[in-house]
């Protein structure tokens, strides 16, 4: 049986903001001095809002029983290109769910909407140290091909 993902929306801004928490903690336990910026919700509202329902922004929500288990962001890149490229900005799944296929479907899905809009390939990145991470996104096929570097000001 395939999960039951469904579009976000708007509305679901508090439930990926709390999903979006845990997957920071995660992401700060292996590498502390991520560039990570907590937002409320209505800071995340403001700033990513106007991507839901927009056709080169695909949200997705994964539920379980009626409650928001995981979500997903992919989106073409700008300036969009010939033929598009496409970055998968966001894949949470609650721990409960993971090792059963559902993260899998999770991002055969969103690379199914960027391959329905012709993108040739997508890029995405993780945190350096999540080692969990690193494995699961190597195992869906997904290559290191750069290393990102930050520097604070």
């Amino acid at each position: 049986m395939r999960p039951p993902f469904r579009a976000a929306t708007i509305e679901d801004v508090p439930a990926i903001v709390a999903m979006r928490d845990r997957l920071n903690v995660l992401e700060l336990t292996g590498c502390p001095h991520a560039a990570i910026e907590p937002l409320t919700a209505e800071q995340f509202a403001a700033r990513w809002g106007p991507t839901f329902g927009h056709e080169d922004y695909h949200w997705v929500i994964f539920e379980d029983e009626g409650r928001a288990a995981g979500f997903g962001l992919i989106y073409l890149t700008l300036p969009v290109t010939e033929p598009p490229h496409a970055f998968l900005h966001w894949a949470y799944l609650d721990p409960t769910f993971r090792r059963h296929g559902v993260g899998r479907s999770l991002v055969d899905h969103l690379l199914g909407w960027a391959r329905r809009r012709g993108a040739d390939h997508v890029e995405l990145q993780f945190i350096d140290g999540n080692v969990p991470a690193e494995h699961f996104w190597r195992a869906m096929g997904f290559q290191p091909f750069a290393r990102k570097c930050v520097r604070y000001l």
